[in-house]
C-alpha cells in the first residue's frame, strides 16, 4: 500500500466511522442498546475466527474488551438520547483527553498545546450541549457520551502499551469477545425481543460488524503502516464533521448557530492537540529533543 492509497484509506474509514452515528441511532428505533451491541460485538468477533491464537494477547484483550465495552455501551445509551450529531463532536473530545490521560498514566510532562485544547474543547462543549435553548438543551446523552470520550482516551493509551505485545489480528480479535459476553450478559433478558426485530435492522447491524468494526480494523492496521500518526489523527479529526454531515442529510437533524460554533471549536481543539509546533532551541536544546507525550 501507497502512502497516497493509505490516506485515501484512512479518510474512507473515517467516512465510514462518521455514518456509524446516524446508523446507530436509526437502528435504536427498532432494538434495545443492550441487544444492538450483543449482536455487533458477536457478528464482529465472527469475523476474527480465522486468526490464529496468540496467549499473549489474552490479557490485554481482556482489558481492552473492558474499555471498549465501557465506550460503546455509553455511547449507544447517549445516541438513544441525544442527537448523532452532538454525539460524534462530544465522542471527538477522546482526541484531547487522550495525551492528557497518557501523561498521567507515565507520570510524564504534559505539553502545553494539550492544555490549549482542552480549555478550548470545555468552552466547544459548552456551545454544543447548552446550544441556542440554553440549559435546557443540555440532557442525560450528552452526558453518556462524554463518558464515551473518557473511556475512549484509556483505550487508545493502553492499546499503545501493550500494541507491540502480540499480533494485531489476535489483539483485535479476542478483545471482541469480552465486550460480546459482556453485552450478551446485559441483552439476555431482552432476547425474546429480537422475533420483533425487522430485517432492515439486523442489516444495519451487519453493516455495523462488518465493515464499520471488523473490516475498518483490518484496514487502518495496513493504511497506519504507510502514514504517519500525526497525520492520521488529522484526518481521524473529520469522524464528527462526516457524521454531522449525514445526521443532516438523512435524519434531518440541525445544529443551530451555538451548536456549530461549538463543532467547529471542538474540531480545533482536535487538531491543536494533534499538531507539533516546532520548537526553538538553544544550545543545549540542540543536543537534545524536547520531551513529548
Amino acid at each position: 500500500m501507497t502512502p497516497t492509497v493509505g490516506l485515501i484509506t484512512l479518510v474512507g474509514i473515517t467516512l465510514v466511522w462518521g455514518t456509524s452515528f446516524v446508523v446507530v441511532k436509526n437502528a435504536l428505533d427498532t432494538i434495545p442498546v443492550p441487544l444492538l451491541l450483543a449482536l455487533r460485538f458477536s457478528v464482529a468477533a465472527a469475523c476474527f475466527a480465522f486468526v490464529r491464537f496468540d496467549r499473549r494477547a489474552v490479557l490485554p484483550a481482556l482489558w481492552l474488551g473492558l474499555m471498549g465495552f465501557a465506550g460503546f455501551a455509553t455511547q449507544t445509551i447517549g445516541l438513544s438520547v441525544t442527537t448523532a450529531s452532538k454525539a460524534a463532536f462530544i465522542t471527538g473530545l477522546s482526541v484531547i483527553l487522550t495525551p492528557l490521560v497518557a501523561a498521567a498514566w507515565r507520570r510524564r510532562w504534559v505539553p502545553a498545546r494539550a492544555y490549549v485544547a482542552a480549555a478550548l474543547a470545555t468552552g466547544g462543549l459548552a456551545l454544543l450541549t447548552v446550544g441556542d435553548s440554553g440549559w435546557s438543551g443540555v440532557n442525560v446523552g450528552d452526558v453518556w457520551v462524554l463518558g464515551t470520550a473518557v473511556a475512549y482516551a484509556f483505550y487508545i493509551v493502553y492499546l499503545g502499551e501493550v500494541a507491540g505485545g502480540s499480533r494485531a489480528f489476535a489483539l483485535a480479535g479476542l478483545q471482541l469477545l469480552p465486550m460480546a459476553l459482556l453485552a450478551w450478559g446485559w441483552a439476555w433478558p431482552q432476547r425474546a425481543a429480537l422475533v420483533d426485530v425487522p430485517l432492515v435492522t439486523y442489516a444495519a447491524i451487519a453493516y455495523l460488524a462488518v465493515l464499520s468494526t471488523a473490516l475498518v480494523s483490518v484496514l487502518q492496521t495496513y493504511a497506519q503502516r504507510v502514514v504517519s500518526a500525526p497525520l492520521t489523527a488529522l484526518v481521524f479529526v473529520l469522524e464528527p464533521v462526516f457524521a454531522a454531515a449525514f445526521a443532516a442529510w438523512l435524519l434531518g437533524e440541525r445544529l443551530g448557530p451555538a451548536g456549530w460554533a461549538g463543532g467547529v471549536v471542538v474540531v480545533v481543539a482536535m487538531i491543536v492537540s494533534e499538531v507539533r509546533f516546532p520548537v526553538r532551541r538553544g544550545r543545549a536544546g540542540d543536543r537534545a529533543a524536547a520531551r513529548r507525550i
